[in-house]
């Protein structure tokens, strides 16, 4: 009774917590089903995973302390998994919660701010809606596990039975990343509502599935899941052509073309060959080139990055169902299509598809770099790593020239899965993302940041080698923030998520991290007891140009701003901080009366205010 985890909002009656957080709506079951709130007062971390709800309007947060930045003027659009249950129903993994967008817009010229937030509204969030109008208003079982109108990666439709499931494929959360685009072009293209199109573009990103269009304002759907598509051409009578994969969460932009490079997911069970596509749009977002390139299995590809003239990715060897007798299981409703992929990085590794498969299949599986040229996407490089590699997110990657050779020393850091045995517990990580309640804070698995050195051999042989590791001196952090306006420089600084005391069971600091010299790096920036914090979002100065109190200015690489999402367990509210990039001072802090959840990705839209 005396421990500081016994003390706030969770700690209340249940009845109590329950009148707080009874919804409105049958279809967003905010109160916590019994042992989901026993977990939650166990680790109070937790209520942030809980639902949250569509925002009626923009609200303005209280500031508390400091002021906006005056060249602080833009809109930051964040997507997260907006709730991870429905009911008392779990879904089957943090990356199968329903998409969740909140804008969080800045006037430091006026000190003036607000934020916004509403579900996606795909087609399974809508089917889902539909299905919940149908309970027996007097349903108010806090318990109650609903059956599910969708279908995901890791997670059955309605109420799990096979019968349920035959056939049914995974249905797009739109949960994962943003991508802002200019205002569309005057081509004739009727696609976009008339109120949207004098605003920038704004999408929702997943890996399985296409962009989803919101309005950067009410966050209503205004395009539907599509695929992006070359521009339309009126003296031509050919037909634009499609993107013809899924559309990865993340992509990079060239800081001299702003063409965008991405890839996507190809599902082909009639081929023996696993394949990803590579994908380059040009700054409006059409589809300049693309191009598929042979994996040797198949695999999830989460993150790519590109260096000067080159683009590339890591090959995990986190491997999925591939010929129609290893997806027996899934097409027959017995198995989600998540649960076929297996770790096989390490000797004695499970084989969760064995029944279908040769002797050897528990052999382990190599890791590779495959590196492509950014001009015509063409694979240059395809390197083995002697050993198993997981990665999640990439930081940078810097080509350096050798004096007097065509060789090219490439260097590529990474937010590597740090375990101690195995090295690389993937299955482990996995099986944590599949239920964020019940996982003991002393064994959560993080992220450590490593470089890779690879020489490449530039004389059309295609020869690459690993050369080395180096670890650069953080152990437990995650989504990696980087200054992507600058050219063709060495990048010297990142800034993470990472965790201050003893197992906090989730991030609840940022630290900006010297990535040459590491004892350089800066302490640990927590917020208070029992806070945990959100990604960090970097914000350059040089994105903020036209607000600058003094033109022509030029900025050094960790100048700018870096906010982050808080959540205050002891109030299950969320507040929004302001940190100074350089000195990691905060500059401004906002509280909500809300939760918001803990999210994946954002980006920031300059002069434009939600």
């Amino acid at each position: 009774a005396n421990s500081s985890k016994s003390k706030g909002f969770w700690h209340q009656p249940n009845s109590v917590i329950r009148s707080r957080l009874k919804s409105k709506s049958k279809s967003q079951y905010q109160q916590p089903p019994d042992e989901i709130l026993a977990q939650i007062r166990e680790e109070p971390y937790r209520g942030a995973f809980e639902p949250v709800e569509d925002f009626s309007h923009p609200i303005t947060p209280k500031i508390t302390q400091g002021s906006i930045p005056k060249d602080l003027v833009g809109t930051f659009a964040i997507n997260s998994a907006g709730r991870i249950r429905v009911g008392g129903r779990i879904l089957g993994h943090w990356f199968d919660g329903d998409g969740y967008m909140t804008t969080l817009s800045f006037d430091g010229r006026s000190n003036d701010a607000s934020v916004f937030g509403k579900f996606i509204r795909t087609g399974r969030f809508k089917a889902q809606e539909e299905q919940d109008k149908r309970r027996d208003d007097d349903d108010d079982d806090v318990n109650y596990e609903p059956p599910l109108a969708f279908s995901g990666a890791w997670t059955k439709a309605g109420t799990g039975k096979w019968y349920e499931n035959i056939g049914k494929s995974p249905q797009n959360p739109a949960n994962t990343a943003v991508m802002w685009l200019p205002s569309p072009l005057d081509d004739g293209d009727d696609s976009l509502p008339s109120s949207s199109r004098n605003k920038p573009r704004l999408f929702a990103l997943c890996e399985g599935g296409h962009p989803i269009g919101l309005d950067p304002s009410t966050l209503e759907v205004v395009r539907e899941e599509a695929p992006f598509t070359s521009a339309p051409s009126p003296s031509s009578s050919k037909s634009k052509v499609a993107v013809s994969s899924y559309f990865s969460a993340h992509f990079a932009q060239d800081p001299h073309t702003n063409n965008i490079f991405n890839h996507g997911y190809i599902l082909d069970p009639l081929s023996s060959i696993s394949s990803i596509n590579l994908i380059k749009l040009s700054p409006d977002g059409y589809l300049l080139e693309q191009k598929s390139s042979q994996v040797p299995y198949e695999t999830f590809i989460h993150d790519a990055t590109i260096s000067q003239n080159l683009f590339m990715y890591f090959i995990c060897p986190y491997v999925g169902a591939k010929a129609m007798a290893e997806l027996v299981p899934f097409i027959s409703g017995q198995a989600t299509l998540g649960s076929l992929m297996n770790w096989k990085g390490d000797e004695g590794s499970s084989n969760s598809i064995s029944s279908n498969s040769s002797d050897n299949d528990d052999a382990p599986l190599k890791s590779y770099l495959h590196v492509h040229s950014k001009d015509n996407l063409n694979l240059k490089w395809s390197i083995e790593i002697p050993h198993a590699v997981s990665v999640y997110h990439i930081v940078d990657a810097y080509e350096e020239d050798q004096i007097g050779s065509s060789d090219i020393l490439l260097k590529v850091r990474i937010a590597e899965l740090n375990s101690d045995n195995p090295p690389a517990d993937r299955n482990k990580l996995e099986k944590q993302f599949s239920n964020q309640y019940a996982v003991p804070s002393e064994e959560r698995l993080h992220a450590k940041l490593t470089e890779y050195v690879f020489l490449l051999r530039d004389d059309g042989s295609g020869e690459g080698k690993f050369l080395s590791t180096r670890d650069m001196g953080s152990y437990a952090c995650e989504y990696p923030e980087t200054n992507r306006v600058g050219g063709d420089k060495r990048l010297q600084y990142t800034w993470v998520n990472a965790l201050d005391g003893d197992s906090p069971g989730w991030f609840n600091a940022v630290q900006k991290i010297d990535m040459v010299n590491g004892e350089l790096s800066s302490p640990t920036i927590s917020f208070g007891k029992g806070t945990y914090c959100g990604p960090p979002l970097f914000l350059p100065k040089e994105r903020l140009s036209d607000y600058a109190t003094e033109s022509n200015q030029q900025y050094e690489e960790d100048e700018g701003y870096v906010i982050v999402v808080l959540y205050r367990s002891e109030s299950h509210s969320s507040s929004v901080v302001i940190l100074d990039s350089s000195s990691m001072e905060t500059l401004c802090t906002m509280e909500l009366v809300c939760h918001l959840p803990y999210s994946f990705h954002g980006e920031f839209q300059e002069g434009f205010l939600a």
